[in-house]
């Protein structure tokens, strides 16, 4: 792959996300569900390509199984429901066709999501209340690793970017970290990356190179992503 034509690219495209920053969300406005469903994405899309962790998100959600405000918030009838929804053939479009698919590790991610219902909403606590009681952006990520079983730093990175809390926390995922071996020479291990201090050491290499691009990091990140996950497809990676 050519770097020089993919810093090209990436550098429009931060133009483009820039321009488009009005339309971001702002977590202030969402509602807890609305919360608690970016979580299941962020969650969910550790363990499958993003598409089906949002369509598995948005079947989820419409059959009510991500509401807040349910007297039942863990237990094993609610995590048998989560594994049922999940073991049918979502709707996903990719490369401008649908496809059906099941996710994977359905029972794992019921698992996951019953735990993370039961410990925050079980005990009094919310998403929303975590986040306005975090001084920065990444006390709030620790925060969030800490009480959402399946959230490594990468994840909580990530639902902190979907919901508008902030936007200077890199996601690392694999596009990321290839463009890093690739263009930077930096290679980490991506098992290391589970660890936060280890996350936030490759983190600050990160924004070394947003900064180079002159955008914020988040705006970096995402036009990164996407190039790197359309190069790679085309390279045949």
């Amino acid at each position: 792959m050519n770097v020089n034509a993919i810093d090209r690219t990436i550098r429009v495209l931060c133009k483009e996300i820039q321009d488009n920053d009005r339309c971001l969300q702002d977590w202030r406005h969402l509602t807890e569900d609305e919360l608690l469903y970016e979580a299941c994405v962020c969650m969910f899309s550790s363990q499958m390509v993003f598409e089906v962790a949002e369509a598995a998100a948005q079947r989820l959600s419409e059959r009510g199984l991500l509401r807040s405000s349910q007297h039942n918030h863990g237990g094993t009838e609610y995590e048998r429901c989560l594994s049922e929804t999940l073991s049918e053939p979502l709707p996903v479009e990719r490369n401008g066709k649908v496809q059906h698919v099941r996710p994977r590790f359905r029972n794992r991610l019921s698992s996951l999501l019953t735990t993370t219902k039961t410990k925050i909403y079980g005990q009094g606590q919310s998403f929303r209340k975590m986040m306005i009681s975090c001084g920065s952006a990444k006390e709030a990520r620790e925060l969030l690793v800490k009480n959402v079983w399946g959230f490594g730093p990468k994840q909580a990175s990530l639902f902190l970017r979907r919901v508008g809390y902030c936007a200077e926390l890199a996601v690392l995922d694999t596009h990321i970290l290839d463009y890093l071996r690739l263009a930077r020479g930096i290679d980490p291990k991506p098992s290391a990356l589970s660890r936060l201090a280890s996350y936030e050491r490759v983190e600050k290499e990160f924004q070394r190179v947003a900064s180079d691009f002159g955008h914020p990091v988040g705006c970096v990140d995402l036009a990164m992503w996407v190039t790197m996950r359309v190069a790679k497809r085309e390279a045949g990676w």
